[in-house]
């Protein structure tokens, strides 16, 4: 029993070098992965001149690109929706049992609300296609496919000759841009374009052209319901119902008349849109600021990888 004492030991102790010597050798095989932020200040103060370097190339890139970069103006139009006169409510409760008649006649006695439907039209495909048809907007947004020297399009193969489809995509998605404020009430429309005389004077056609829209509408749908009513006069001989019928008619005469002299029949403007100064794009600043944060980032991580680098070499 003695003599296993002491080989036991021995034993243990060869365990122990044995375990030290493993440890030993896997630290110099895979140095410590934890790094002090005093370790990383260091790194970054060695490396000091590239981490300069990306922040001044991405104060470059930007500083160059908004040079050569065309710039864009923005005219907006601030506009009101004008509110719906009590003429609008003329077909209240006494009136309410010839609704079912005019509805079968298609007449709609109970219009929605003219500003969502002026709204909704400002945002339209209808209105922005006719808008470029009538303008002839298509070499205007398309400049690079046209031959200056020649009205023609300047491509060999009429396939590629730009759709009004496509038109309407360009003009939708960045030229005309229409803001509601819910607070105010107040309607907002921007165009974005490179010429700033342009862009003034297509946001105030477009107001000028939905106002013209929404009389004409409104100026059909009162005919159609001036003919529909005078008809039902011809085929009615209860004096009540002729009184009725009359004051309808009345009414719609009102709204024709209302909506042939009213030029603000939807939107009222409050501040017409004029050719602006200043370019709206590119912005210089906000792409500077970007600009020398991306170049920050970029040179400490390119410092962190040089050092890992030399430091697995």
């Amino acid at each position: 029993m003695q003599a296993e004492e002491p080989v036991k030991t021995e034993r243990k102790a060869a365990a122990q070098v044995e375990r030290i010597s493993v440890l030993s050798d896997s630290a110099a095989l895979h140095p410590d992965d934890e790094i002090s932020l005093l370790d990383v200040w260091r790194i970054l103060r060695g490396y000091k001149t590239t981490i300069f370097a990306a922040v001044l190339l991405g104060l470059l890139i930007p500083g160059v690109a908004a040079i050569f970069m065309t710039p864009v103006f923005r005219a907006e139009t601030v506009i009101a929706p004008v509110p719906e006169g009590g003429e609008r409510n003329r077909f209240a409760a006494p009136l309410g049992e010839l609704g079912g008649l005019a509805a079968l006649a298609g007449v709609n006695i109970q219009r929605g609300s003219r500003k969502n439907e002026a709204v909704a039209l400002l945002r339209s495909r209808l209105l922005a296609e006719q808008f470029i048809k009538d303008e002839k907007l298509r070499p205007v947004l398309f400049g690079e496919n046209w031959a200056d020297d020649d009205p023609r399009w300047g491509i060999t193969d009429s396939e590629d000759v730009p759709t009004l489809t496509q038109a309407w995509e360009r003009f939708n998605e960045n030229i005309r841009h229409v803001y509601e404020d819910r607070k105010t009430g107040l309607v907002v429309v921007a165009i974005e374009w490179k010429d700033p005389q342009l862009a003034a004077h297509w946001a105030n056609e477009m107001v000028r052209r939905v106002n013209a829209m929404l009389r004409e509408n409104a100026t059909r749908e009162s005919e159609k319901a001036i003919a529909y009513l005078q008809k039902q006069l011809a085929q009615t001989s209860a004096v009540e119902l002729q009184q009725a019928l009359h004051r309808l008619v009345e009414s719609e005469m009102k709204e024709m008349i209302l909506a042939n002299i009213n030029e603000d029949y939807a939107f009222r403007v409050i501040d017409p849109a004029v050719a602006p100064e200043k370019p709206f794009k590119p912005a210089l600043l906000p792409m500077l600021v970007v600009g020398v944060v991306l170049g920050l980032i970029a040179g400490i991580m390119l410092a962190l990888f040089r050092d890992f680098v030399r430091r697995q070499g």
